[in-house]
Protein backbone atom coordinates (compact mmCIF):
# COMPACT_ATOMS: atom_id res chain seq x y z
CA UNK A 1 0.00 0.00 0.00
CA UNK A 2 1.29 3.45 -0.93
CA UNK A 3 2.02 5.49 2.17
CA UNK A 4 1.88 8.87 0.43
CA UNK A 5 -1.77 8.56 -0.62
CA UNK A 6 -4.38 10.76 1.09
CA UNK A 7 -7.37 8.47 1.54
CA UNK A 8 -11.01 9.60 1.58
CA UNK A 9 -14.25 7.80 2.41
CA UNK A 10 -16.07 5.90 -0.33
CA UNK A 11 -19.10 8.24 -0.38
CA UNK A 12 -16.82 11.01 -1.69
CA UNK A 13 -16.64 9.04 -4.95
CA UNK A 14 -20.29 9.99 -5.53
CA UNK A 15 -19.50 13.70 -5.48
CA UNK A 16 -16.32 13.41 -7.56
CA UNK A 17 -17.90 11.29 -10.30
CA UNK A 18 -21.15 13.26 -10.43
CA UNK A 19 -19.49 16.68 -10.52
CA UNK A 20 -17.09 15.39 -13.17
CA UNK A 21 -20.05 14.43 -15.34
CA UNK A 22 -22.09 17.59 -14.84
CA UNK A 23 -20.39 20.51 -16.54
CA UNK A 24 -20.95 22.46 -19.74
CA UNK A 25 -22.54 19.56 -21.61
CA UNK A 26 -25.84 19.51 -19.72
CA UNK A 27 -26.67 23.06 -20.87
CA UNK A 28 -26.83 22.05 -24.54
CA UNK A 29 -27.39 18.29 -24.52
CA UNK A 30 -31.22 18.38 -24.86
CA UNK A 31 -30.88 20.02 -28.29
CA UNK A 32 -28.00 17.78 -29.41
CA UNK A 33 -29.82 14.54 -28.59
CA UNK A 34 -33.15 15.89 -29.89
CA UNK A 35 -31.58 16.51 -33.29
CA UNK A 36 -30.88 12.77 -33.52
CA UNK A 37 -33.74 11.05 -31.68
CA UNK A 38 -36.41 13.81 -31.60
CA UNK A 39 -38.99 13.33 -28.82
CA UNK A 40 -37.48 9.92 -27.96
CA UNK A 41 -34.26 11.60 -26.82
CA UNK A 42 -35.09 10.55 -23.27
CA UNK A 43 -34.74 6.90 -24.32
CA UNK A 44 -31.22 7.55 -25.65
CA UNK A 45 -30.29 9.01 -22.25
CA UNK A 46 -31.61 5.97 -20.38
CA UNK A 47 -29.77 3.62 -22.74
CA UNK A 48 -26.60 5.63 -22.21
CA UNK A 49 -27.07 5.44 -18.43
CA UNK A 50 -27.54 1.65 -18.58
CA UNK A 51 -24.42 1.23 -20.66
CA UNK A 52 -22.32 3.48 -18.41
CA UNK A 53 -23.57 1.51 -15.40
CA UNK A 54 -22.21 -1.66 -17.04
CA UNK A 55 -18.91 0.04 -17.94
CA UNK A 56 -18.58 1.27 -14.35
CA UNK A 57 -18.89 -2.30 -13.09
CA UNK A 58 -16.24 -3.43 -15.60
CA UNK A 59 -13.91 -0.61 -14.52
CA UNK A 60 -14.21 -1.50 -10.84
CA UNK A 61 -13.68 -5.20 -11.62
CA UNK A 62 -10.41 -4.30 -13.34
CA UNK A 63 -9.30 -1.92 -10.58
CA UNK A 64 -9.96 -4.54 -7.89
CA UNK A 65 -7.49 -6.86 -9.66
CA UNK A 66 -4.70 -4.29 -9.19
CA UNK A 67 -5.63 -2.94 -5.75
CA UNK A 68 -4.14 0.57 -5.37
CA UNK A 69 -3.05 1.15 -8.98
CA UNK A 70 -4.55 3.85 -11.20
CA UNK A 71 -5.07 3.43 -14.95
CA UNK A 72 -1.61 4.79 -15.81
CA UNK A 73 0.04 2.13 -13.66
CA UNK A 74 -2.25 -0.63 -14.95
CA UNK A 75 -1.24 0.20 -18.52
CA UNK A 76 2.44 -0.26 -17.66
CA UNK A 77 1.66 -3.56 -15.91
CA UNK A 78 -0.35 -4.93 -18.84
CA UNK A 79 1.58 -3.53 -21.80
CA UNK A 80 5.04 -2.82 -20.43
CA UNK A 81 6.80 0.46 -19.81
CA UNK A 82 7.23 1.56 -23.44
CA UNK A 83 3.79 0.76 -24.88
CA UNK A 84 2.09 1.70 -21.62
CA UNK A 85 3.73 5.14 -21.72
CA UNK A 86 2.49 5.70 -25.28
CA UNK A 87 -1.10 4.87 -24.26
CA UNK A 88 -0.75 7.03 -21.14
CA UNK A 89 0.50 9.96 -23.23
CA UNK A 90 -2.61 9.71 -25.40
CA UNK A 91 -4.82 9.74 -22.29
CA UNK A 92 -3.00 12.78 -20.88
CA UNK A 93 -3.57 14.61 -24.18
CA UNK A 94 -7.25 13.68 -24.01
CA UNK A 95 -7.67 15.11 -20.50
CA UNK A 96 -5.84 18.30 -21.50
CA UNK A 97 -8.21 18.63 -24.47
CA UNK A 98 -11.25 17.92 -22.27
CA UNK A 99 -10.08 20.51 -19.76
CA UNK A 100 -9.63 23.06 -22.52
CA UNK A 101 -13.05 22.29 -24.04
CA UNK A 102 -14.71 23.05 -20.69
CA UNK A 103 -12.85 26.36 -20.38
CA UNK A 104 -13.66 27.63 -23.86
CA UNK A 105 -17.24 26.36 -23.53
CA UNK A 106 -17.77 28.38 -20.36
CA UNK A 107 -16.09 31.46 -21.81
CA UNK A 108 -18.31 31.26 -24.90
CA UNK A 109 -21.38 30.93 -22.66
CA UNK A 110 -20.29 33.94 -20.57
CA UNK A 111 -19.64 36.11 -23.63
CA UNK A 112 -23.06 35.20 -25.03
CA UNK A 113 -25.01 35.82 -21.82
CA UNK A 114 -23.96 39.20 -20.53
CA UNK A 115 -20.17 39.38 -20.34
CA UNK A 116 -19.28 40.70 -23.79
CA UNK A 117 -15.97 42.42 -24.36
CA UNK A 118 -13.82 40.24 -22.11
CA UNK A 119 -10.74 38.75 -23.80
CA UNK A 120 -10.85 34.96 -24.11
CA UNK A 121 -7.22 34.55 -23.07
CA UNK A 122 -7.83 36.71 -20.00
CA UNK A 123 -10.74 34.55 -18.86
CA UNK A 124 -8.69 31.41 -19.57
CA UNK A 125 -5.82 32.77 -17.46
CA UNK A 126 -8.11 33.51 -14.51
CA UNK A 127 -9.70 30.04 -14.62
CA UNK A 128 -6.30 28.37 -14.93
CA UNK A 129 -4.80 30.26 -11.99
CA UNK A 130 -7.76 29.32 -9.79
CA UNK A 131 -7.46 25.68 -10.88
CA UNK A 132 -3.69 25.58 -10.33
CA UNK A 133 -4.13 26.94 -6.81
CA UNK A 134 -6.78 24.31 -5.99
CA UNK A 135 -5.01 21.31 -7.53
CA UNK A 136 -1.74 22.24 -5.82
CA UNK A 137 -3.50 21.50 -2.54
CA UNK A 138 -3.72 17.80 -3.37
CA UNK A 139 -6.47 15.25 -3.81
CA UNK A 140 -8.29 15.95 -0.55
CA UNK A 141 -8.74 19.60 -1.56
CA UNK A 142 -10.17 18.50 -4.93
CA UNK A 143 -12.54 16.10 -3.16
CA UNK A 144 -13.69 18.95 -0.91
CA UNK A 145 -14.28 21.19 -3.95
CA UNK A 146 -16.42 18.50 -5.58
CA UNK A 147 -18.49 18.13 -2.40
CA UNK A 148 -18.97 21.89 -1.97
CA UNK A 149 -19.82 22.36 -5.66
CA UNK A 150 -22.62 19.82 -5.36
CA UNK A 151 -24.03 21.38 -2.19
CA UNK A 152 -23.82 24.95 -3.54
CA UNK A 153 -25.42 24.33 -6.94
CA UNK A 154 -27.92 21.48 -6.64
CA UNK A 155 -30.61 24.00 -5.70
CA UNK A 156 -30.53 25.31 -9.29
CA UNK A 157 -32.58 22.26 -10.27
CA UNK A 158 -35.50 23.56 -8.22
CA UNK A 159 -35.73 26.91 -10.03
CA UNK A 160 -37.13 24.95 -13.00
CA UNK A 161 -40.57 24.95 -11.39
CA UNK A 162 -41.49 28.18 -13.21
CA UNK A 163 -40.94 26.78 -16.76
CA UNK A 164 -43.25 23.90 -15.78
CA UNK A 165 -46.18 26.32 -16.19
CA UNK A 166 -45.45 26.59 -19.93
CA UNK A 167 -44.93 22.95 -20.86
CA UNK A 168 -47.10 20.99 -23.31
CA UNK A 169 -47.18 17.24 -22.71
CA UNK A 170 -48.20 16.50 -26.30
CA UNK A 171 -44.71 17.51 -27.49
CA UNK A 172 -43.24 14.23 -26.24
CA UNK A 173 -45.66 12.23 -28.38
CA UNK A 174 -45.58 9.91 -30.24
CA UNK A 175 -43.35 7.66 -28.13
CA UNK A 176 -41.09 5.09 -29.85
CA UNK A 177 -41.12 7.03 -33.11
CA UNK A 178 -37.32 7.02 -33.41
CA UNK A 179 -35.62 4.09 -35.14
CA UNK A 180 -32.96 2.01 -33.31
CA UNK A 181 -30.22 3.71 -35.34
CA UNK A 182 -31.52 7.16 -34.33
CA UNK A 183 -31.60 6.12 -30.69
CA UNK A 184 -28.01 4.87 -30.94
CA UNK A 185 -26.98 8.16 -32.55
CA UNK A 186 -28.57 9.88 -29.56
CA UNK A 187 -26.52 7.69 -27.22
CA UNK A 188 -23.38 8.62 -29.14
CA UNK A 189 -24.22 12.34 -29.01
CA UNK A 190 -24.84 12.15 -25.26
CA UNK A 191 -21.31 10.91 -24.64
CA UNK A 192 -19.74 14.37 -24.12
CA UNK A 193 -22.23 15.14 -21.36
CA UNK A 194 -22.14 11.71 -19.73
CA UNK A 195 -18.34 11.52 -19.68
CA UNK A 196 -16.69 12.03 -16.31
CA UNK A 197 -17.30 8.56 -14.88
CA UNK A 198 -13.81 7.63 -16.16
CA UNK A 199 -12.36 9.60 -13.23
CA UNK A 200 -13.04 6.39 -11.28
CA UNK A 201 -9.92 4.92 -12.93
CA UNK A 202 -7.81 7.58 -11.22
CA UNK A 203 -9.52 8.21 -7.86
CA UNK A 204 -9.80 4.50 -6.95
CA UNK A 205 -6.42 4.34 -5.15
CA UNK A 206 -7.51 7.23 -2.90
CA UNK A 207 -10.67 5.50 -1.63
CA UNK A 208 -10.48 3.78 1.76
CA UNK A 209 -13.53 1.49 1.62
CA UNK A 210 -13.00 -0.28 -1.68
CA UNK A 211 -15.95 -2.60 -1.02
CA UNK A 212 -18.36 0.36 -1.08
CA UNK A 213 -17.12 2.18 -4.15
CA UNK A 214 -19.32 0.22 -6.58
CA UNK A 215 -22.47 1.39 -4.80
CA UNK A 216 -21.47 5.07 -4.68
CA UNK A 217 -20.17 5.02 -8.26
CA UNK A 218 -23.44 3.58 -9.54
CA UNK A 219 -25.36 6.09 -7.43
CA UNK A 220 -23.41 8.93 -9.05
CA UNK A 221 -23.94 7.58 -12.58
CA UNK A 222 -27.68 7.20 -12.12
CA UNK A 223 -28.11 10.51 -10.33
CA UNK A 224 -26.41 12.19 -13.30
CA UNK A 225 -28.47 10.17 -15.79
CA UNK A 226 -31.75 11.12 -14.12
CA UNK A 227 -30.72 14.78 -13.90
CA UNK A 228 -29.91 14.89 -17.63
CA UNK A 229 -33.11 12.95 -18.33
CA UNK A 230 -35.16 15.49 -16.37
CA UNK A 231 -33.50 18.44 -18.12
CA UNK A 232 -34.06 16.91 -21.56
CA UNK A 233 -37.71 15.99 -20.98
CA UNK A 234 -38.49 19.46 -19.62
CA UNK A 235 -36.75 21.04 -22.62
CA UNK A 236 -38.77 18.92 -25.06
CA UNK A 237 -42.01 19.85 -23.29
CA UNK A 238 -41.11 23.54 -22.95
CA UNK A 239 -39.86 24.36 -26.46
CA UNK A 240 -41.52 23.77 -29.79
CA UNK A 241 -39.49 21.48 -32.10
CA UNK A 242 -38.14 24.42 -34.12
CA UNK A 243 -37.27 26.38 -30.98
CA UNK A 244 -35.39 23.45 -29.45
CA UNK A 245 -33.41 22.94 -32.65
CA UNK A 246 -32.49 26.65 -32.70
CA UNK A 247 -31.45 27.21 -29.07
CA UNK A 248 -27.78 26.29 -28.56
CA UNK A 249 -28.14 26.28 -24.76
CA UNK A 250 -31.79 25.36 -24.13
CA UNK A 251 -31.30 25.05 -20.37
CA UNK A 252 -30.01 28.63 -20.13
CA UNK A 253 -32.84 29.81 -22.38
CA UNK A 254 -35.33 28.15 -20.03
CA UNK A 255 -33.66 29.70 -17.01
CA UNK A 256 -34.07 33.11 -18.67
CA UNK A 257 -37.83 32.64 -18.25
CA UNK A 258 -37.40 32.36 -14.47
CA UNK A 259 -38.33 35.58 -12.69
CA UNK A 260 -38.08 36.60 -9.06
CA UNK A 261 -39.26 39.91 -7.58
CA UNK A 262 -35.74 40.68 -6.33
CA UNK A 263 -33.82 39.51 -9.46
CA UNK A 264 -34.62 40.88 -12.91
CA UNK A 265 -32.34 38.68 -15.05
CA UNK A 266 -31.84 35.39 -13.22
CA UNK A 267 -29.92 33.82 -16.14
CA UNK A 268 -27.02 36.21 -15.42
CA UNK A 269 -26.88 34.82 -11.88
CA UNK A 270 -27.06 31.22 -13.18
CA UNK A 271 -24.27 31.76 -15.73
CA UNK A 272 -22.06 33.31 -13.03
CA UNK A 273 -22.79 30.43 -10.66
CA UNK A 274 -21.99 27.89 -13.36
CA UNK A 275 -18.31 28.46 -12.74
CA UNK A 276 -18.87 26.57 -9.47
CA UNK A 277 -20.33 23.69 -11.51
CA UNK A 278 -17.40 23.45 -13.93
CA UNK A 279 -14.67 24.09 -11.36
CA UNK A 280 -14.57 20.46 -10.13
CA UNK A 281 -14.24 19.37 -13.79
CA UNK A 282 -11.24 21.64 -14.27
CA UNK A 283 -9.59 20.57 -11.01
CA UNK A 284 -10.15 16.84 -11.51
CA UNK A 285 -8.98 16.82 -15.14
CA UNK A 286 -5.89 18.90 -14.38
CA UNK A 287 -5.07 16.60 -11.46
CA UNK A 288 -5.46 13.47 -13.63
CA UNK A 289 -3.44 14.84 -16.56
CA UNK A 290 -0.64 16.10 -14.28
CA UNK A 291 -0.61 12.69 -12.59
CA UNK A 292 -0.04 11.19 -16.02
CA UNK A 293 2.83 13.57 -16.77
CA UNK A 294 4.41 12.52 -13.48
CA UNK A 295 3.99 8.82 -14.33
CA UNK A 296 5.36 9.12 -17.88
CA UNK A 297 8.17 11.64 -17.51
CA UNK A 298 8.97 11.23 -13.79
CA UNK A 299 8.49 14.95 -13.16
CA UNK A 300 7.11 16.40 -9.97
CA UNK A 301 3.34 16.73 -10.24
CA UNK A 302 3.46 20.47 -9.55
CA UNK A 303 5.67 20.89 -12.62
CA UNK A 304 3.17 18.92 -14.69
CA UNK A 305 0.36 21.19 -13.45
CA UNK A 306 2.17 24.29 -14.71
CA UNK A 307 3.24 22.73 -18.02
CA UNK A 308 -0.32 21.65 -18.84
CA UNK A 309 -1.76 25.02 -17.82
CA UNK A 310 0.70 26.88 -20.05
CA UNK A 311 -0.21 24.60 -22.98
CA UNK A 312 -3.92 25.35 -22.45
CA UNK A 313 -3.28 29.10 -22.19
CA UNK A 314 -1.25 29.17 -25.41
CA UNK A 315 -3.87 27.07 -27.21
CA UNK A 316 -6.61 29.52 -26.18
CA UNK A 317 -4.97 32.16 -28.39
CA UNK A 318 -5.67 30.14 -31.56
CA UNK A 319 -9.17 28.61 -31.29
CA UNK A 320 -11.53 31.57 -30.96
CA UNK A 321 -14.28 31.09 -33.57
CA UNK A 322 -17.51 29.31 -32.65
CA UNK A 323 -17.21 27.01 -35.69
CA UNK A 324 -13.76 25.92 -34.51
CA UNK A 325 -15.05 25.44 -30.96
CA UNK A 326 -17.92 23.21 -32.14
CA UNK A 327 -15.52 21.12 -34.22
CA UNK A 328 -13.20 20.78 -31.23
CA UNK A 329 -16.09 19.74 -28.93
CA UNK A 330 -17.16 17.09 -31.46
CA UNK A 331 -13.65 15.69 -31.70
CA UNK A 332 -13.24 15.51 -27.90
CA UNK A 333 -16.65 13.84 -27.68
CA UNK A 334 -15.78 11.24 -30.32
CA UNK A 335 -12.42 10.40 -28.75
CA UNK A 336 -14.03 10.25 -25.31
CA UNK A 337 -16.72 7.87 -26.59
CA UNK A 338 -14.22 5.34 -27.96
CA UNK A 339 -11.81 5.81 -25.06
CA UNK A 340 -14.27 5.40 -22.19
CA UNK A 341 -17.33 3.69 -23.67
CA UNK A 342 -15.44 1.05 -25.69
CA UNK A 343 -11.83 0.79 -24.48
CA UNK A 344 -12.61 -0.36 -20.88
CA UNK A 345 -14.16 -3.57 -22.26
CA UNK A 346 -11.05 -4.28 -24.34
CA UNK A 347 -8.76 -3.50 -21.39
CA UNK A 348 -10.72 -5.77 -19.06
CA UNK A 349 -10.45 -8.74 -21.42
CA UNK A 350 -6.73 -8.10 -21.91
CA UNK A 351 -6.26 -8.28 -18.13
CA UNK A 352 -8.20 -11.57 -17.98
CA UNK A 353 -6.15 -13.10 -20.82
CA UNK A 354 -2.87 -12.00 -19.24
CA UNK A 355 -3.91 -13.37 -15.85
CA UNK A 356 -4.70 -16.77 -17.37
CA UNK A 357 -1.38 -16.86 -19.23
CA UNK A 358 0.58 -16.13 -16.03
CA UNK A 359 -1.48 -18.61 -13.99
CA UNK A 360 -0.48 -21.41 -16.40
CA UNK A 361 3.23 -20.55 -16.37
Amino acid sequence: MKSNISFVNAYIAFFIIHTSQIGMGILGVPRIIYLEAKQDAWMSILLSGLYISLITWIMISLLNKYENCNLYEIHEILFGRFLGSIINTFIVIYFIAANYSIIIGYIELSLTWGYEGFYEWGATLVLLLLTIYAVSGGFRVIAGICFLSFIMTIWLVFVMYQPLDSIKFTRILPILAASPSELMKGVFKSSYTMLGFETLYFIFPFIKEKNKILFFSQLAVWFTTLLILFSTVISILFFSPKELERHIWPIVSMISSVHFPFIERFEFIAVSLWIIVIFPNLCTYLFISSKGVKQIFHLKQKHGIWIISIIILITSLFITKRVDNNLFFDQVSQVGFYLWFIYPIFLYFISIIKSKIFSRS
